[in-house]
């Protein structure tokens, strides 16, 4: 995103008479020198006048937000608002548009989310936020729990601008996260997960974890309450998979069905905690034929984590090529020669016989050989 660009719409928009400021996650980032992503602009212009001036779509129109394209770029831009009473704890039931840009700016988040730059990079702070960020300090606007049931999500934001930012959480915002961090449970889970995603990919994820203790907001995570107070314990905090594989393993191998992981996460998840449960000493080369390396890898993390194993990845994968049969079809018999050695047809017989044979092979019992192999099975009785 270009800040350049940006500036240049807010001359544009002042032009047609209007007030508009940079404000958010653009103007923190800008003071603390770091990246940033979003460019987000408040102006006391309402939608349809931007619409009038500018290539916009209305993004948001219901809470004044609408998206221009200006330099092949997009920007958010809302009219300064207050917002009315909410009854789904995370969006406004109504918003009410305001001339006054400090109206806007108390109904936002956090005080490091609420400073305002011009054009020229003039600085207006009408909340301390600049003193916050010289603090590291993460600092709810005004009263915590107001802005914590205007939108409870903003509880699991707290605890993301930690994680990034290894910022401390301010007293009493931390004591109202809380007290009111029931309020998480009324969100859409879908929301909760993808916020809790970005926790997890913060560079201070573990000063983020404390908090999550201190504010008790792990009892109201479904299924990972012994996860997170495990995970608080350790050096080094484990990457995502891992978190969650070893949250559900010392959940008896349970996933709560609140979680709206994809097919593809939710299995690969179950498929680690139920290896680690079973294997807890040492992963088998039976474990690694039917799971597959990378659940085994996985599963090894997590007992790794748990101090159940030592970390194996490299032999893991070793043991993986090495193996005498990696599926069903490198079998040196197909099933129609194992139906012609017994004269048989196909039946339960077949299936068991070949599930054996694997293991066997697995163990080291027989080799892999057509010549092994049949004598195997004319040893078996069916």
């Amino acid at each position: 995103m270009s800040i350049k660009s940006a500036k240049n719409l807010i001359r544009d928009l002042k032009k047609h008479g209007y007030q508009a400021y940079l404000v958010g996650g653009v103007v923190r980032d800008f003071l603390m020198k770091e990246k940033f992503s979003d460019i987000d602009i408040t102006t006391n212009a309402k939608p349809f006048e931007v619409m009038k001036h500018f290539k916009a779509v209305p993004s948001g129109i219901k809470y004044g937000t609408v998206t221009i394209l200006y330099d092949n770029l997009q920007f958010e831009v809302t009219t300064f608002r207050t917002d009315g009473p909410t009854s789904d704890f995370r969006h406004p039931d109504s918003v009410i548009y305001s001339d006054n840009v400090t109206d806007d700016v108390h109904r936002r988040d956090f005080t490091i989310n609420g400073i305002l730059m011009d054009e020229y990079q003039n600085i207006y702070d009408y909340v301390g936020g600049q003193k916050d960020i010289e603090n590291k300090l993460i600092r709810a606007i005004g009263d915590p729990s107001t802005r914590f049931n205007e939108d409870a999500l903003r509880i699991l934001r707290a605890l993301y601008f930690q994680s990034k930012l290894g910022f401390e959480i301010e007293e009493n915002t931390k004591e109202a996260m809380l007290n009111n961090r029931h309020l998480i449970k009324e969100l859409a889970m879908e929301r909760v997960h993808k916020e809790l995603i970005k926790i997890l990919q913060g560079k201070h994820l573990k000063m983020a974890i404390q908090s999550i203790i201190d504010t008790k907001i792990h009892e109201v995570l479904p299924g990972l309450e012994k996860g997170i107070l495990w995970v608080n314990k350790l050096e080094e905090m484990p990457f995502i998979d891992t978190f969650f594989a070893l949250s559900f393993t010392l959940n008896k191998g349970i996933i709560p069905v609140e979680w709206t992981f994809s097919n593809v996460h939710r299995n690969k998840y179950l498929k680690a905690s139920e290896v680690a449960l079973n294997y807890p000493k040492e992963i088998s080369d039976e474990a690694l034929y039917q799971y597959g390396l990378e659940i085994c890898l996985l599963a090894n993390k997590v007992n790794f984590n748990l101090g159940k194993q030592k970390y194996l990845n490299r032999s893991i994968q070793d043991r993986f090529e090495k193996l005498p049969i990696k599926s069903e079809l490198d079998l040196a018999l197909t099933s129609q020669e194992i139906m012609n050695i017994k004269n048989k047809k196909a039946g339960i017989w077949l299936g068991k016989i070949k599930k054996e044979m694997i293991t066997d092979i697995l163990n080291k019992k027989v080799l892999n050989t057509k010549e092994s192999l049949t004598k195997y099975v004319e040893s078996k009785e069916v």
